[in-house]
C-alpha cells in the first residue's frame, strides 16, 4: 500500500499507548461487537484515504485486531517515552511509504465515536486550503483528529516525550482552521467506556 496519488493526505491512527488508567488493553475494548481500534480504523478506511496505524504496547494483540484490513502498520519501539515519539514514528513511516502525501490526519484509537463525516470534513477542508492546519474543536478546545500539511512533517517528526501534536498547533496558531464536532469522547477509563456503551444504546 504505497505510492498513493499525489496531493492526498494519509490518516495516521495512534494506537501505541499502554492504557495504564484503563486497566487493560484499551485498544481491544469491545465497542458494538468489535475492538475499539478496529472500529476507528474501519471508519478511517471508509474515507478512502490511505491509513497507517502506529502500534506500541501489546503490539501482537493490538496488531491482531486489525487482521484483514487494507492498511499499513508501524511499530514504535519507544512508545513508553510518550505520544510525541509515536507521532514522530508514524509521520516518518508515512514519508517513506507515501512520499507524495499532501498531509497527515492524526487520529486517536481511543475515540470510538469518531464519525466518517468528521474525517470527511477535515479532508475536504484540506483540499480547499492545503496550506492550513485543521483541528477539531469540542467545547471550545482544539485537539485530535487534526490535519497537518506536509510542511509540518519535520516538526511532527521532531516531537518527543508526552506532549503531542498540540505543540505544533500552538506554534502555528495563525494557520489553524477549526471544525467543531461532538463525537470525540476519549476512552481513558472503564467509566468512559461505560459512557460510550450507554450512548450507543440510546441511539439504537
Amino acid at each position: 500500500m504505497t505510492g498513493h496519488a499525489p496531493a492526498s493526505p494519509v490518516i495516521v491512527v495512534l494506537a501505541a499507548g499502554e492504557s495504564r488508567r484503563f486497566g487493560g488493553i484499551k485498544q481491544l475494548a469491545e465497542i458494538a461487537g468489535e475492538p475499539m481500534l478496529r472500529r476507528v480504523a474501519r471508519t478511517a478506511l471508509a474515507s478512502h484515504a490511505p491509513v497507517l496505524v502506529v502500534t506500541g504496547a501489546h503490539v501482537d494483540e493490538v496488531a491482531s485486531a486489525l487482521d484483514g484490513l487494507p492498511l499499513a502498520t508501524v511499530h514504535c519501539e519507544t512508545w513508553q517515552l510518550g505520544m510525541g515519539h509515536s507521532i514522530a514514528r508514524g509521520v516518518g513511516e508515512l514519508k517513506r511509504l507515501f512520499p507524495n502525501a499532501s498531509g497527515v490526519l492524526l487520529c486517536l484509537a481511543d475515540q470510538p465515536l469518531l464519525r466518517l463525516s468528521t474525517i470527511q470534513a477535515l479532508l475536504e477542508r484540506h483540499a480547499q486550503v492545503p496550506d492550513r492546519l485543521i483541528a477539531t474543536t469540542q467545547h471550545g478546545v482544539q485537539g485530535p483528529p487534526a490535519l497537518f500539511p506536509r510542511d509540518c512533517f519535520d516538526a511532527l517528526m521532531s516531537l518527543t516525550g508526552s506532549r503531542g501534536a498540540r505543540a505544533v498547533l500552538e506554534k502555528q496558531a495563525e494557520r489553524v482552521d477549526a471544525i467543531a464536532c461532538d463525537d470525540l469522547i476519549d476512552v481513558d477509563t472503564r467509566e468512559d467506556l461505560e459512557r460510550i456503551h450507554q450512548w450507543l444504546a440510546s441511539q439504537s
